[in-house]
């Protein structure tokens, strides 16, 4: 640099420590644009930052009042003398619109005359161009010099901004993490954690749009939460059989996209930008897909992005599945607490009945035989009020480990008919269900939450008159289904409730879960539930 003087220089220098004493890309920006015009006298200067297809999303400038961005609209494109600019130097004109590939200015533009322009390269990237215009005599090689010197210092500064975001961003995740897992063991049966969790995603990535698809029935995945201007059109649609998202469902493994992927896109989403996708995964299996969208023109996903998504996911399928497992140790000590009160309830209550029943038969022998005949009718009353206490004591145990799971199923039927308001029909093979049983527990315990739950959506949804229970096994297969004359399948299948665990149960023991109009085109279509798994086979009676 001998042709720069050494206030020149010490200027330089001083601008190069000040570019790298920041940390945020905006002011990084900023500050490239202030010392290059205060050390080349530019009147106007702009920085032209591109994606990976060389396509504007940013434009940054000084010298220019904003009405005539307002007015322009669009940032320039790299054609005509912009296209000029060298890889490695920069390009320097007299006079800008006497240059051969001058194409013109837009509507609004002012006047440029003396034009400097230079890439800005990060690592082996080009980042965006730099533009400096209108200085009085024109620009030199001094300028060159001093112009290149801070596109080099900017191409550190520019990298450090973006190690730094990265780092921020990655404990901001973490911290949105564990929040979301803390919430989900304390509570895990709180659907609001799913919108917790899209709400973090989805600013956390600085993403418009965000959806979370979940299994749901007949081997369908289903947008059940989402967010944005959109989330309601969004909500209950079905991913593409084959598309992209199911792949990155079925491999585990995530992606980012510059548009939505796939041929065959959604409507929804087709005008979407920018696009990531990251499966959520626990003990080898995808639980549910974490799909995030920005707005076209905005800064496409890059891969850094996509691995802390994707750690976030991976957290927050570890979660649903400790979640779950708090649940049934929830439910498990329920249960044990429910057997200790029917016990001490059943040792207390039928000892006293049984006193109350002896002290009668005593009092009845030495009494007339009109007193005794009122006596004994009192003790029948009695003794009908032990068998009672007997069977409710039972009841309330619940899951006591030597019930059969026919005991188990005919209670949770029984115990239905409150919220129903009606007695369904049943039809089972007991037998052979009881067997399939003994060989695998969690068959019994899986059959046992699917016919709570089924029986459960027919109370809370169908608004049924009648309903059908079928328990049987078909072929090494456990079928049970459930059947009502309600009002059909509407807002079953769109929502995390029962309908995405049912499936998931059918999916852990390679079943189908079905859920379809009983009579499809009827006022009341009512519906059919179906959840069919494969047993043992040396289960069967």
């Amino acid at each position: 640099m001998n042709d720069v003087n050494s206030t020149s220089l010490d200027a330089l220098t001083h601008a190069i420590v000040g570019l790298n004493a920041k940390h945020d890309l905006a002011e990084v920006l900023a500050e490239m644009l202030d010392v290059s015009v205060k050390l080349t006298g530019a009147q106007y200067a702009a920085i032209n930052q591109l994606d990976a297809h060389d396509l504007s999303i940013g434009f940054q400038y000084v010298g220019m009042d904003n009405s005539v961005w307002d007015a322009i609209g669009r940032a320039p494109s790299g054609i005509g003398v912009l296209h000029e600019i060298p890889q490695d130097d920069v390009l320097v004109i007299e006079e800008i619109t006497t240059h051969p590939a001058f194409l013109g200015l837009p509507t609004g533009h002012p006047p440029l005359g003396a034009f400097l322009g230079t890439r800005l390269r990060v690592r082996d990237t080009t980042f965006g161009y730099l533009y400096l215009a209108n200085k009085d005599g024109g620009f030199d090689a001094a300028d060159g010099r001093i112009v290149l010197a801070l596109a080099a210092a900017a191409s550190v500064a520019i990298d450090n901004a973006a190690l730094y975001r990265q780092t921020v961003e990655r404990q901001a995740w973490l911290e949105a993490s564990n929040s979301i897992v803390t919430s989900l063991l304390s509570d895990p049966e709180d659907e609001s954690i799913f919108t917790m969790l899209l709400d973090s995603a989805s600013s956390l990535a600085r993403a418009t749009h965000s959806a979370l698809a979940l299994p749901g029935v007949a081997g369908q995945w289903v947008l059940e939460f989402t967010g944005g201007p959109r989330a309601h059109a969004l909500l209950g649609l079905s991913l593409p059989e084959n598309g992209p998202a199911m792949q990155a469902v079925h491999s585990g493994v995530g992606l980012v996209s510059s548009i939505p992927p796939g041929t065959h896109v959604l409507a929804a989403i087709r005008d979407f930008g920018p696009a990531m996708y990251a499966p959520l995964r626990a003990g080898g299996a995808t639980v549910g897909l974490l799909m995030l969208w920005r707005e076209r023109g905005n800064e496409e996903f890059v891969a850094s992005e996509l691995d802390t998504a994707q750690r976030f996911a991976t957290d927050a399928a570890v979660a649903l599945g400790l979640a779950e497992i708090t649940h049934l140790k929830h439910v498990a000590g329920l249960s044990d607490e429910r057997q200790r009160i029917a016990d001490d309830l059943h040792d207390f209550v039928s000892q006293e009945l049984f006193a109350t029943s002896i002290q009668l038969e005593g009092i009845a022998a030495d009494v007339d035989d009109a007193a005794a005949k009122r006596l004994n009718s009192t003790l029948e009353h009695v003794r009908r009020a032990q068998f009672e206490v007997r069977g409710v004591m039972s009841s309330l145990a619940g899951g006591r480990g030597e019930e059969t799971l026919t005991t188990r199923l005919e209670r949770e039927i029984t115990l239905a008919r409150e919220t129903l308001g009606f007695a369904p029909r049943v039809d089972a093979s007991w037998d052979e269900v009881a067997a399939a049983s003994e060989v695998d527990r969690s068959l019994a315990d899986d059959a046992v939450a699917v016919m709570r739950e089924l029986l459960s959506n027919v109370a809370r949804h169908a608004n049924a008159s009648a309903a059908w229970v079928d328990v049987k096994i078909r072929e090494d297969r456990l079928e049970i289904q459930v059947g009502d004359d309600g009002r059909g399948t509407q807002g079953a299948t769109i929502r995390h409730s029962g309908t995405s665990n049912l499936a998931n149960r059918a999916i852990r023991r390679n079943g189908t879960f079905s859920l379809v109009p009983r009579d499809p085109g009827a006022a009341n279509p009512g519906t059919v539930a179906t959840w069919i798994v494969r047993i043992e086979p040396n289960a069967r009676a």
